[in-house]
C-alpha cells in the first residue's frame, strides 16, 4: 500500500521489469510528473523535487503486489522451501540452543515460510540465552510472529518491552505501527489497545516533527511525511474515545503543516494532503455529485454520482498501484451490500494534463476485467478528485447522506475495518 510506511514482512522479490503491457509505460510517465502532490508555495530544490518526482514510483514498488509473475513463481518457491526448512530444523531445535545467531535465523526463516509458531518457538529460545546480543532485531521479529498468529495482546507487550528497554528508533516506530494495523477496527478492546499506541507514538513523533526532524536509524527510516500520516491515522481512533485529544493532536498536526521548516520538502506536500483529508471528516463533502465516465463493457459513458444521498463509497485509484485491484475485491467481500466507485482521472494516471489518451483507456480496460460486479470503474475530472485530497493510492473515501465519514489511505486491513465501521455506525 502506497503512503511510504514499512514494507510487509518478507519483502518482495524483484527482477527485471519485463511486463509487455502498457503498464510500464504509464510507470514511466508518472515518474516524469507529480500527480496528484499539492501545489507547494515554496519552490523545491533540486534534491527535494528529485524525491518528489520519485514518489508515485517508489510508492508502486512499496505495494504488497508489485511482482511479475516470474516474481511470484520464485516467491512462492522461496515461500515453501523456507516453510519446509523452517518444519525440519525446528523439530530437532535443541542443536541450536546456546547458537545465538543461528537461532534468530530461525526465527527469521519461519517467519518467511509463514510458519509463526515455529518462529516464535525460535525467537523465545534466544531471549532465554544469557546476554542475548541481538535482542531488540529479536524482538521486532517476535512483534511480526505474534502477529501472523493474530495475538495482538502478546504483540502490544513485546512493544511495550522495546520502548522501555530501548530508545526510540524508525523500527520500534514501524513494529507499533504493525500492531495498530493488525488491531484497530477489531472490536472495542483492540481499538483502545491501538489508540494507547498511538499516544505512544505521538508522545515521541509530534515533538520530533515540530522540530523539523525525521527518525532515522541504521535499520529503517521514517521521513517526516510518515511519522505526520501516522499521527493523522490514529485521530479516528480518538473518537468516541477521547474527543479532546484527537482534536488536540488536529491542533499540533496543523501547526507542524504550517512550519516553514517543511516547506520546500518533499514531505510537506504529503503533509498538507493528509492533514486536509482528515479535516473534511465530519464535514459537509465539498461536491453534490462527480460528473464521470463509467466505464460499461469497456466503453465510457456519462455517469453522475450523487455524494448527497444515502452511503456512497469511493476507492480513488490509479493503475500504478498494483495494491488497488486486490483492494477493490477485499472491499466488496468485506461488504457485499455496498456498490463501490473506483474512480480515478486522466491525469492521476499519467501525471500531466488532464486529457484522455487511448493508452490509458486500454490499461483500464484490462485493469476493470478483475472487478468484482459491486465494483464500478468512473473517470472522474481531476479537479473533482483533487476536492478529496487524495495523493496515495487506494484510498477510501466512505460518504453518509452528504456527510464525510472517512478519508484515508487505506494502508492496511485495519484501515479497511476503520473505513467500513463509519458506515455502518448510526452516530
Amino acid at each position: 500500500m502506497g503512503d511510504g510506511r514499512q514494507r510487509p514482512p518478507f519483502g518482495h522479490w524483484r527482477g527485471e521489469r519485463n511486463r509487455k503491457s502498457v503498464f510500464v509505460h504509464i510507470l514511466l510517465a508518472v515518474i516524469c510528473g507529480r500527480g496528484l502532490a499539492q501545489e507547494n508555495g515554496k519552490p523545491l530544490s533540486p534534491s527535494e523535487a528529485y524525491k518528489a518526482a520519485l514518489a508515485p514510483f517508489q510508492a508502486a514498488r512499496a505495494q504488497p503486489d508489485d511482482l511479475t509473475d516470474a516474481d511470484r513463481f520464485a516467491l512462492q518457491i522461496g515461500i515453501a522451501r523456507a516453510s519446509r526448512d523452517c518444519r525440519a530444523l525446528s523439530s530437532n531445535v535443541s542443536s541450536l540452543d546456546a547458537d545465538e545467531k543461528e537461532l534468530v535465523a530461525l526465527g527469521e526463516l519461519c517467519l518467511f515460510g509463514q510458519e509463526y509458531a515455529p518462529a516464535r518457538a525460535a525467537l523465545t529460545k534466544y531471549f532465554a540465552l544469557p546476554q542475548p546480543p541481538e535482542r531488540k532485531r529479536a524482538m521486532v521479529l517476535l512483534v511480526r510472529a505474534l502477529l501472523g498468529l493474530n495475538d495482538q495482546g502478546s504483540a502490544e507487550l513485546v512493544v511495550r518491552s522495546l520502548l522501555r528497554d530501548f530508545s526510540y528508533d524508525a523500527e520500534i516506530h514501524f513494529a507499533i505501527d504493525q500492531v495498530i494495523d493488525a488491531s484497530e477496527g477489531l472490536r472495542d478492546g483492540f481499538n483502545k489497545m491501538a489508540f494507547n499506541l498511538c499516544a505512544a507514538q505521538n508522545a515521541v513523533t509530534l515533538p520530533l516533527l515540530a522540530s523539523g526532524k525525521t527518525l532515522e536509524g541504521k535499520e529503517a527510516t521514517a521521513s517526516g511525511s510518515v511519522l505526520f500520516n501516522d499521527a493523522v491515522r490514529c485521530v479516528p481512533l480518538a473518537k468516541g474515545r477521547d474527543e479532546a485529544s484527537g482534536q488536540e493532536v488536529m491542533r499540533q498536526l496543523a501547526a507542524i503543516a504550517e512550519m516553514e521548516s517543511w516547506q520546500g520538502t518533499a514531505d510537506y506536500s504529503s503533509m498538507q494532503a493528509s492533514l486536509k483529508r482528515q479535516q473534511m471528516v465530519g464535514a459537509q463533502v465539498p461536491l453534490s455529485s462527480l460528473h464521470g465516465l463509467m466505464l460499461t463493457n469497456g466503453k465510457p459513458g456519462p455517469r453522475p454520482i450523487s455524494l448527497r444521498q444515502g452511503t456512497v463509497l469511493l476507492l480513488p485509484f490509479v493503475l500504478w498501484a498494483p495494491n488497488a485491484s486486490d483492494e477493490a475485491g477485499r472491499l466488496a467481500r468485506l461488504a457485499p451490500q455496498q456498490t463501490i466507485y473506483a474512480i480515478t482521472s486522466w491525469s492521476a494516471n499519467s501525471g500531466r494534463d488532464d486529457v484522455p489518451s487511448n493508452e490509458i483507456l486500454t490499461a483500464l480496460r484490462e485493469w476493470q476485467r478483475n472487478l468484482p460486479a459491486k465494483v464500478h470503474m468512473v473517470i472522474v475530472p481531476n479537479a473533482e478528485l483533487s476536492v478529496f485530497h487524495i495523493d496515495s493510492f487506494p484510498a477510501g473515501i466512505g460518504i453518509r447522506e452528504g456527510t464525510v465519514r472517512w478519508n484515508a489511505v487505506l494502508s492496511s486491513q485495519g484501515a479497511e475495518r476503520m473505513l467500513l465501521s463509519t458506515l455502518s455506525d448510526h452516530k
